[in-house]
């Protein structure tokens, strides 16, 4: 890659239905939360430049999840440091006396990241009872730094053992455990180290829920642990605890597989929470990731709603900060929202996704023919049903392609040639350009226990100008990948065993 890219054509890239800020950078979802009918979606901000910076709070809210509406900047950097990642938290029955009986506050939990030069790391606080116009707590930092160079990412989540709330938060290379009735002063419970099972490193932006568990009947035997918790209960719930990584340097790429080939990933686990801390039950001998793409990165799920949905950063720290933008000069946006499921396999229990707030879109589907079909948006969705190998391909008139290739044992997504790629060095490496998806040896099973043809499986794919989100083998398999086509990909090609049907996402 050239070291001084060459000039190119503006080319708007600002995507229609995920999230994006008005204008300069943003990265992680802070604070999300469901209230009065609305989604509230905080982020980390940086409002004077396309660049990461000084952290602010931005703020915006749906009524759908697709369109937002931009509101004030929630939080500012203060005297104790500039705002990182936190939580919010519906205080409805006003334990923190911060608001009224007829106006509950809703708390922001964050960390005060200082910016003297010592880096200290603290937890705050700040509230509103408008849902828009935050105070600081006179008391913060709330959790004071214990002398930890990371410490940081505050998650607060109803402890249903010792009926209060408590918060998980990442502290270098495991997360602690905190537990409050007044969701001002907080007592440690417990920790939980990363990298026992799975991937090891230094810990970000955790997240710690139930989720319920249907159809365990379907476990098979020949997994005993799985088998007999199935056996206790026709549906039951475990807990998912969620860590975004920094591998180590030395990790980087050790293996040369999907799990170390960036310098920052998530994974999750599935297990049991006490009242005190997280045990990871499934122990799996694979990382379990997120998402397998490039670009999904320190996803949380909203407060107050019963179902599990998330959305994470659609970038990648290596090349965030030079990827392409528009007039606008808006870096940075945001997965679509996914509703998560958990769902027993034959290799334990694992999460699968589903798109959240596409189901009228969905509607309006029709099927694309074999062969190659005259493509008429850059944000459209694909249902795609596969019964075997195939593969899906978007070109334009430069020859730039961006393909999705099913085989047997993984779904392969390949940017490598599609658009520009002159912009970072990381984000050009055959590594990150071409992802190997590997699939569960359930594929071929029915993952979700439902009655349907033997091999068939479903496969989800949005493309929305710059970002392509891709759920496979019924939701196990994710994808998220940024792509610049320098021109809009005019034809998409449907070969295999797939059948595929087109809506529009504007």
């Amino acid at each position: 890659m050239s070291k001084f890219p060459k000039p190119r054509e503006v080319y708007d890239y600002r995507p229609i239905i995920h999230f994006t800020p008005p204008s300069n950078w943003i990265n992680d979802p802070n604070g999300m939360v469901y209230l009065n009918g609305k989604y509230h979606l905080f982020y980390q901000h940086f409002p004077l430049a396309p660049h990461w910076g000084p952290m602010h709070w931005g703020h915006a809210v749906s009524e759908d999840l697709l369109h937002w509406k931009h509101l004030p900047i929630a939080l500012y950097p203060d005297e104790l440091g500039c705002i990182f990642s936190g939580s919010c938290v519906y205080d409805e029955e006003n334990l923190s006396g911060l608001g009224t009986e007829e106006k509950p506050p809703l708390l922001a939990i964050f960390t005060h990241h200082s910016m003297d030069g010592s880096h200290t790391e603290q937890q705050g606080l700040a509230y509103s009872t408008d849902y828009e116009h935050f105070e600081k707590y006179y008391g913060n930092p709330i959790i004071p730094n214990p002398g930890q160079k990371d410490f940081r990412d505050p998650k607060v989540f109803w402890n249903p053992v010792r009926r209060c709330y408590s918060l998980v938060l990442a502290a270098g290379d495991h997360v602690e455990f905190y537990a409050s009735h007044n969701l001002k002063d907080w007592e440690k419970t417990g920790e939980f180290k990363a990298g026992e099972h799975g991937l090891k490193g230094v810990c970000e932006c955790p997240d710690c829920f139930p989720l319920p568990v249907a159809g365990t009947q379907c476990v098979p035997a020949e997994n005993p642990v799985s088998a007999s918790a199935a056996a206790a209960s026709p549906v039951k719930e475990k807990w998912v605890l969620v860590i975004s990584m920094i591998l180590p340097r030395e990790e980087i790429g050790k293996n040369n597989d999907v799990y170390d080939r960036m310098s920052h990933i998530t994974q999750y686990y599935i297990g049991e929470f006490d009242g005190n801390t997280f045990r990871d039950t499934e122990m799996a001998d694979t990382p379990l990731l997120l998402d397998y793409g490039t670009d999904n990165y320190a996803a949380v799920t909203f407060q107050n709603l019963d179902e599990k949905v998330m959305i994470g950063w659609a970038d990648n720290w290596d090349y965030a900060n030079f990827a392409p933008s528009d007039t606008s000069g808006f870096r940075g946006k945001m997965t679509l929202a996914r509703k998560m499921h958990l769902v027993p396999t034959k290799e334990g229990y694992r999460v699968a996704f589903s798109f959240e707030g596409l189901d009228e879109l969905r509607t309006h589907a029709f099927p694309l023919l074999p062969g190659e079909n005259r493509l008429r948006s850059q944000c459209f969705g694909l249902k795609v049903n596969v019964a075997g190998p195939g593969s899906i391909v978007l070109k334009n008139q430069r020859g730039e392609m961006l393909a999705i290739r099913v085989t047997a044992s993984e779904i392969i997504v390949d940017r490598t040639n599609a658009g520009q790629d002159d912009f970072s060095e990381s984000y050009a490496l055959p590594a990150y350009g071409r992802t190997h998806a590997p699939r569960p040896a359930t594929a071929k099973d029915s993952l979700h226990c439902k009655a349907r043809p033997e091999a068939v499986s479903e496969m989800e794919i949005i493309l929305d100008k710059c970002i392509l989100e891709v759920l496979a083998d019924d939701g196990l398999l994710p994808i998220t990948a940024s792509v610049y086509p320098s021109k809009p990909y005019e034809k998409i090609c449907i070969a295999g065993d797939l059948k595929a049907e087109y809506y529009c996402v504007h």
